[in-house]
């Protein structure tokens, strides 16, 4: 038998190998998955595009960042507006569209938002709408309501209505500005350069947040 009065040393040991083995392989950090683009909930509109001015305006290289734009475009808009950041001597490689955001505008209806990642090719971008409505009715919802409403977003999406309402590019910072000089354009907001867009929230601002940012009322008829 062990002698009574070893057991107390052995598990100090014991626990000093653990702590041991521990810090000879410390388990990776997990990644912060805190950033965000967009403006937060009940956020007042001024307040936010103050804060996505003083975004661009820090940032001094290429960087993910959120265009929202002052109503909801086509697709062949998009292309054309974020195309002709070339502007200025800005070359077309210094915008790279990743993401198109699109939500279907219905009066008085609460309709989903719908992020389609696309390849950097404007072809990519003119089949997003079509991707978003598959998925939209893949998604259905969970009352009666909401599945009239995905069915009613995705006809519209599939007929090529103008429903974009935002995107996520790649840019310089000269990139960045022309885009925000566009008539179509919002706000422009940019992540930190060492910030990736996979674990940021993304929500842009949607052209009917005029004074806060607050979700309108949910009561009108599903078309």
């Amino acid at each position: 038998m062990t002698p009574r009065g070893l057991v107390p040393a052995l598990a100090v040991v014991a626990v000093a190998a653990v702590v041991g083995v521990g810090f000879a392989n410390p388990v990776p950090a997990p990644p912060i998955r805190t950033d965000t683009l967009g403006p937060d909930s009940g956020e007042a509109v001024p307040d936010y595009l103050d804060r996505a001015r003083d975004s661009v305006e820090s940032v001094d290289g290429p960087v993910w960042a959120l265009v929202s734009f002052t109503k909801a475009l086509t697709v062949d808009e998009v292309i054309t507006t974020t195309s002709s950041s070339q502007v200025s001597s800005v070359h077309v490689s210094d915008v790279r569209v990743a993401r198109v955001m699109f939500r279907v505008p219905i009066e008085r209806v609460q309709t989903p938002l719908m992020s389609v990642p696309v390849p950097d090719n404007d072809e990519a971008v003119r089949r997003s709408p079509g991707v978003a409505a598959t998925r939209l009715v893949a998604l259905g919802g969970d009352t009666d309501r909401q599945q009239q409403v995905a069915l009613a977003s995705a006809k519209q999406l599939s007929a090529g209505c103008a429903c974009a309402v935002g995107v996520l590019v790649r840019a310089t910072p000269e990139g960045l500005e022309a885009i925000g000089r566009e008539s179509n354009v919002r706000a422009v907001e940019a992540l930190p350069s060492d910030a990736s867009p996979w674990f940021a929230a993304v929500r842009p601002l949607l052209p009917e947040y005029v004074d806060v940012v607050a979700p309108g009322p949910d009561d009108g008829p599903v078309p």
